[in-house]
């Protein structure tokens, strides 16, 4: 009888879920997103989503793409902001921007004066890398592989600021994400270095559970952030073809 209360509850309030077009007072949702996006992409979107719903209360889980995935399959996350591609048959993917790693340089490092440099000279550097269960370590792992090169990877980490600071306190050169540096780069405390005959970039995005159901507060955010890339017309698109 216990178990028997609990799921016709269960159903009822997803009845008042499916039916009820506006937030509740005191609701809360999670989801998940990488450094970059929690830190350059979402700011001013969570602002304003905030400012026009006060009631709702966001849990947001800051960790790299594969474990965000995790959370949403295993539903405690609703939805993310990861790096792509990211192929998984219950999940829909969606692109919001590009963003180039680049390879970047401390004022003082000899490369930052030149214009140019090949990736066999880069070998011989003392390299700071994303940890390599990344999207963005296998890009850099990838251009090495194809080159027939092994890297001199001195240090692995998850955050791209702490690496920023590494990277400008001459403790190595990094590939970072341009999204990441750009203000260290105007001001000089960074340069970016060319790469002859190689470009690296990864494309940011959204991943769901194929098929989930959005509550009016999840999914006046995912609008907001769809919205803002101009991606709303390919969302509805995807949501259309999951219902």
């Amino acid at each position: 009888m216990n178990y028997a209360t609990k799921i016709q509850d269960l159903v009822d309030e997803a009845g008042h879920r499916l039916t009820n077009r506006t937030a509740a007072r005191g609701e809360t949702f999670q989801f998940g997103s990488i450094d970059a996006g929690a830190i350059y992409l979402l700011p001013d979107i969570l602002r304003d989503y905030l400012a026009r719903n006060p009631e709702v209360q966001l849990s947001v889980q800051v960790a790299p793409s594969r474990y965000l995935a995790e959370d949403i399959l295993s539903n405690r996350s609703e939805f993310a902001v990861l790096t792509l591609p990211f192929d998984h048959p219950r999940l829909d993917t969606l692109s919001l921007c590009n963003d180039r790693l680049i390879l970047c340089v401390g004022s003082s490092h000899p490369f930052s004066r030149k214009r140019s440099v090949k990736l066999d000279q880069v070998v011989g550097e003392p390299l700071i890398l994303f940890q390599s269960d990344s999207v963005s370590r296998r890009l850099v792992d990838e251009r090495f592989a194809e080159a027939g090169l092994t890297p001199r990877v001195v240090m692995a980490m998850r955050s791209p600021e702490a690496m920023r600071k590494l990277v400008e306190a001459g403790v190595g050169i990094s590939f970072l994400p341009f999204i990441t540096v750009q203000d260290a780069l105007k001001s000089g405390e960074l340069r970016e270095v060319r790469l002859k005959g190689v470009t690296m970039s990864r494309e940011i995005g959204l991943a769901w559970k194929r098929g989930r159901y959005f509550g009016p507060a999840i999914l006046g955010l995912l609008e907001a952030i769809v919205e803002k890339f101009g991606k709303a017309t390919a969302f509805r698109k995807l949501r259309e073809q999951d219902s």
